[in-house]
């Protein structure tokens, strides 16, 4: 670990308020008709004084020794005392494991560290005479149409865009559509991906151009493989609604001598990271990532975004030691991560060592309530751990991973990273380690 387990330390604000930044997904039925037995902690606020009684290593081992040593014994579990920066088990920490979509958390980082929160992303609409030209910049939370405004959590609207455009234009014009997405570069597919992903809907083909995240239809759940051709079709449609005649729709770069005549705005990057993480979507992180790497080092591509995100974690004072990414979403299994370097970021996340990364503590998912802990920490073994639990998420054929922080019995925030990339069973080893962590939310671990 390194010296983020230092001396800041955490309180909480204690509310059963979601905030607009962790509603994107509903709650179960579950833990809509069961709430916690006590309020649950949503927004995790650092506070230069500690609250609760120390854990020590003994009363850890106590309160789930036994069941790491059996049921996750070939898993890797970290936990740790942020407060104190002592680690009070550590069943092989720190070794590099695929570690799925956990991956998101250095995304998140390496997005608010390098774009910054209050960053927005435009789709841009020029004009050249006959001519308009429609150009991405990598924003992926791009809709059709009727989503609400950005600013207050909503998606910006391509067709708002085209109307926008044929007010500019003002009578009825016969137009060439030329739409630009060469801000990212390289393959759609990242390195390891199936090149069923798209149909599947796992994930888009990665575009600097994208309309709901590529969905051959609304709500659906396959991809198109070109979206920033489908988008460009759906802008023309929208603009011949609006009484404009669009002669072609082709692709090609943005003559430099266009002007601009109308864009539409994303919501800020820190919403867009907590989204990311709350609902673990690979489409978010994906371009999150191509977009980090163009900025930092010119190279809006997969391999340009995962040397970026290891060079801000290190940056930003995480241990990478044993880090290797190639993607932003965690869908490749090239990726791999120790679990010591997610104790050592959300080490930093919960004591405010680097207030750059406060959005990641509201968008971890939250156990039994939001995004992909919703309909997880049901069961008697687990039920302790509802609404204490917040935690990133990982799932692949046959790897489980969790990490996140746990608000225990005596008051104490502890952080917690667990991964096993050679589970048999993905039920038994998910249901195992949400048990783990519900058992340190139930522990007087002093």
């Amino acid at each position: 670990m390194t010296a983020s387990f230092g001396t800041k330390v955490m309180s909480v604000t204690v509310s059963l308020l979601l905030s607009s930044a962790l509603s994107a997904t509903a709650p179960s039925a579950l833990a809509a008709t069961e709430p916690p037995a006590a309020p649950a902690p949503i927004v995790l606020d650092p506070l230069p004084a500690s609250s609760g009684t120390a854990p020590t290593a003994a009363g850890v081992q106590t309160a789930i020794g036994s069941l790491v040593a059996r049921q996750l014994k070939g898993s890797s579990v970290l936990v740790v005392d942020p407060a104190s920066g002592q680690v009070l088990l550590d069943q092989r920490g720190s070794r590099a494991r695929i570690p799925a979509s956990t991956v998101k958390l250095a995304t998140a980082a390496a997005a608010l560290d390098v774009l910054g929160a209050a960053t927005t992303l435009p789709t841009i609409a020029y004009r050249d005479g006959d001519t308009v030209y429609l150009v991405g910049s990598g924003d992926p939370t791009l809709a059709r149409s009727g989503q609400g405004d950005p600013a207050k959590g909503g998606r910006p609207s391509l067709k708002a865009l085209a109307s926008a455009v044929a007010a500019d234009y003002g009578v009825q014009r016969a137009v060439t559509v030329v739409y630009d997405a060469s801000a990212f570069d390289g393959p759609g597919l990242g390195p390891g991906w199936s090149s069923s992903f798209p149909k599947a809907g796992v994930v888009a083909p990665v575009s600097a151009l994208v309309v709901d995240s590529g969905r051959v239809s609304p709500g659906a759940r396959s991809r198109v493989q070109n979206p920033a051709k489908q988008a460009a079709e759906l802008f023309s449609s929208y603009l011949r609604s609006d009484g404009l005649k669009v002669k072609r729709t082709k692709r090609g770069p943005l003559d430099p001598g266009a002007a601009e005549i109308a864009r539409v705005e994303s919501a800020s990057i820190g919403d867009i990271v907590q989204h990311m993480l709350t609902d673990s979507e690979n489409d978010y992180a994906e371009a999150l990532a191509h977009l980090v790497g163009g900025k930092a080092l010119g190279q809006p591509s997969f391999a340009g975004g995962a040397e970026a995100t290891v060079a801000s974690l290190a940056r930003l004072g995480v241990d990478t030691s044993g880090v290797t990414l190639v993607d932003g979403s965690g869908l490749s299994r090239q990726n791999r991560v120790p679990p010591a370097t997610w104790a050592d970021l959300l080490t930093d996340v919960v004591t405010g060592t680097n207030a750059t990364l406060v959005p990641i503590s509201a968008g971890l998912p939250i156990a039994g309530l939001t995004g992909t802990l919703a309909d997880r920490f049901g069961s008697r073994a687990t039920k302790a751990g509802r609404g204490f639990v917040h935690a990133k998420t990982g799932t692949l054929t046959g790897v489980v991973s969790l990490a996140g922080t746990v608000l225990d019995a005596d008051g104490r925030i502890l952080v917690f990273a667990m991964t096993d990339d050679k589970a048999r069973s993905l039920a038994k080893v998910r249901e195992t380690m949400d048990t783990v962590a519900s058992r340190l939310a139930a522990c007087g671990c002093g």
